[in-house]
């Protein structure tokens, strides 16, 4: 058996080689200290000369063996020979290099080199074929049919977030046709009922009917009415055979419940049990993040994102639309900011992270894309919150304005991602006179609350070396660099509540003891669970967003043929929801917690779906986390039984990918390459 999986393996790999242009071929394997071993293959009938071999990985990389590192800016990264010469038609050059970081051992396919080039010294370049050998070896398993462990499924609703009551009674109810209307003379029904039915239609599974008059027959009456409730978003469902009443006490609740009973109608085709639902909110904060400056995503990829949040209660959408790579939004006041940064590649101000390639790649939100987003995030009752991540994380707004840093600074910060002097100086006039009315801008366009400054990472030796920095110090009685931070967020949290609006920021934007002018500001703490409590335990308003549980860009198996990174954790769809959001033996907490928020950075993402099966099913323990009572909260093996047997129909059904973590238990350690790759 194994001569014929080698012998098949071997023509499968010549095949994949005859249908792509193989004339120059990176071949990469990994070793067992975790170094890259590459080999550059010149199958063309010209010599390679004076050239430079340029791709990217995840963070910067050192020279092991018989290469060079001539230019890197964070994981992009520019190679030479160590003795140049000639690569002469059928001849090869091997090489080897490592992670800087030993923290930062390849974990899978997507810490190899992505976006290969060969790039000449008039800057001219071709692109190269990438062999990735690990990646190519293919397990001969099959995919294990969906089953379920937990024989006691049906004993909680088919229904996420489960609902703070549910009390089944006799008998079913028939939606196999759309349901005829009974609604209350109001316009905050018609709104709810207008914006459920709009979502039913794109995803493809309406039931409720625009125009009873057109309606032939129907098997079941839906009567909507308004009552006073105790909670926001609060609504009930009694279903009966023939009749379900809906009654909620504001917008919210009446969209909840619609949406409750489109998700019900799928994961029952069409025959929903009977039975009395009552339900509300754990949190008002039940958000998710998504990183467009490290991918651009196309405006129908976010709306596409809003859909799914909204059709598992999902209020808050974090818009990451800054940082080193990038500024996306382009904005009346600058919008060369924007324009300049929003494309990355060969020759260009932002060069090709990420696995971009050299050729040209990204885009910006100009003003009518915002509002797009802000309309469809309405319409699903989500709130949209940008972030200008600020002083850090800016790498490429310093290189267009460089009078944003100290020019008699020597501090030479390197940031945890490896940017060289990403850091903006709030000792300079300039700094103000750009970010100020970027800021006014963002005020101006999103209606929501909050504005995110940033505040995360600032890079430990910044402004060490910077008179003026030193100056400031003095002026404001500042004793450290973190304290110099806090004083540059607080005098923009005054910018930002002049437009009647509100700061939030990360966790470290309280890390400084400059408490004169200090705003009140939602924190957003991500390093671990235990550091939201003592943020909550000081008396902070928080929104945990622990790496460790929720944050999607973290790999989901140790399989070589995953997507993700681990530096917090290997996160799964159990992992989502098996943590304890509030200490047991500190219930006093929950009052300074806001909700929680999981997030998706893009270091990882080549294209936008990649986001799909990074975020399916695990949106599922975040929306559970968020909504659902801990009493009523499911573990992770009922939710993953749920998953199997009712979500991976649904998520097909709204024509989402997700992941198959079938696809990759059956697999081995990542450290011994022995068997990869099945194909999601």
């Amino acid at each position: 058996m194994a001569e014929i999986f080698f012998l098949n393996l071997v023509v499968l790999l010549k095949r994949s080689m005859s249908i792509v242009d193989t004339e120059f071929v990176l071949v990469n394997t990994i070793d067992s200290d975790g170094q890259f071993c590459s080999v550059l293959k010149n199958n063309s009938d010209k010599p390679l000369d004076n050239f430079l071999i340029c791709f990217s990985l995840l963070s910067p990389i050192k020279s092991v063996n018989n290469c060079l590192v001539i230019t890197q800016v964070g994981g992009y990264v520019e190679i030479s020979q160590l003795n140049k010469s000639s690569l002469l038609p059928g001849e090869e050059w091997s090489f080897k290099y490592a992670y800087e970081y030993s923290r930062h051992r390849p974990l899978n396919h997507t810490w190899s080199p992505q976006g290969v080039f060969v790039k000449f010294l008039d800057g001219t370049f071709i692109s190269v074929y990438v062999d990735d050998l690990d990646f190519q070896v293919f397990s001969s398993s099959e995919s294990i049919a969906k089953t379920s462990s937990n024989k006691s499924i049906d004993k909680s609703l088919r229904l996420i977030p489960h609902p703070r009551e549910w009390m089944p009674s006799a008998g079913v109810c028939n939606l196999t046709q759309p349901l005829g209307l009974s609604l209350e003379d109001s316009e905050m029904v018609t709104r709810a009922v207008s914006a459920a039915s709009e979502l039913g239609k794109r995803l493809g599974f309406n039931i409720l009917s625009s125009n009873n008059k057109d309606l032939i027959s129907y098997n079941t009456k839906l009567i909507i009415k308004v009552q006073k409730h105790k909670a926001s978003s609060s609504y009930n469902l009694v279903i009966t055979s023939d009749v379900i009443e809906l009654n909620a006490g504001d917008e919210q609740g009446l969209f909840y419940g619609l949406v409750t009973l489109l998700q019900l109608n799928q994961t029952y085709h069409k025959l929903i049990p009977c039975g009395t639902i009552i339900d509300q909110p754990r949190f008002d904060w039940r958000g998710q993040h998504l990183d467009c400056a490290r991918h651009f995503y196309a405006v129908e990829s976010i709306l596409k994102l809003l859909d799914l949040m909204s059709l598992f209660k999902l209020n808050k959408f974090h818009w990451h639309g800054t940082d080193d790579e990038a500024f996306r939004f382009k904005l009346d006041s600058n919008p060369e900011l924007a324009t300049a940064t929003a494309k990355r590649g060969n020759n260009l101000l932002v060069p090709p992270i990420f696995g971009s390639g050299p050729n040209p790649t990204g885009g910006c939100y100009d003003s009518s894309d915002i509002k797009r987003v802000i309309e469809r995030a309405s319409s699903n009752y989500i709130d949209v919150m940008p972030e200008f991540d600020l002083p850090g994380h800016n790498l490429s707004l310093i290189q267009l304005f460089p009078t944003t840093r100290d020019p008699r600074d020597k501090s030479n910060e390197v940031s945890i991602q490896g940017y060289f002097q990403n850091t903006l100086n709030p000792a300079m006039p300039e700094t103000f006179l750009i970010i100020e009315p970027l800021i006014d801008d963002l005020c101006n366009l999103f209606p929501g609350d909050y504005i995110h400054l940033g505040g995360d990472e600032v890079a430990p030796e910044s402004w060490k070396s910077s008179p003026a920095v030193d100056a400031l110090k003095t002026k404001y009685d500042l004793e450290t660099n973190k304290d110099v931070a806090s004083w540059f967020i607080n005098k923009l949290s005054a910018k930002v509540e002049s437009h009647g609006k509100k700061t939030a920021a990360w966790q470290e934007a309280e890390e400084g003891s400059y408490h004169e002018k200090r705003s009140d500001k939602l924190l957003f703490s991500w390093q671990n669970l235990e550091s939201g409590y003592k943020l909550a335990r000081k008396g902070f308003k928080v929104v945990l967003c622990p790496a460790e549980y929720i944050y999607f860009d973290m790999a989901q198996s140790q399989t070589y043929s995953d997507r993700g990174v681990n530096w917090a954790a290997i996160v799964s769809l159990e992992d989502t929801v098996d943590w304890q959001i509030i200490p047991s033996d500190e219930l006093e907490l929950e009052s300074n917690i806001e909700g929680i928020q999981g997030h998706l950075w893009s270091e990882t993402i080549l294209k936008d779906n990649d986001m799909e099966s990074m975020l399916c099913p695990r949106i599922l323990g975040l929306s559970e986390s968020a909504w659902t009572s801990q009493n009523n909260r499911r573990k992770g093996a009922e939710l993953n039984d749920l998953v199997l047997n009712s979500y991976r129909d649904l998520f097909e059904k709204i024509g989402w990918d997700f992941y198959k973590s079938e696809n990759f238990d059956i697999m081995s350690d990542p450290a011994k390459n022995k068997e990869v790759l099945i194909n999601e």
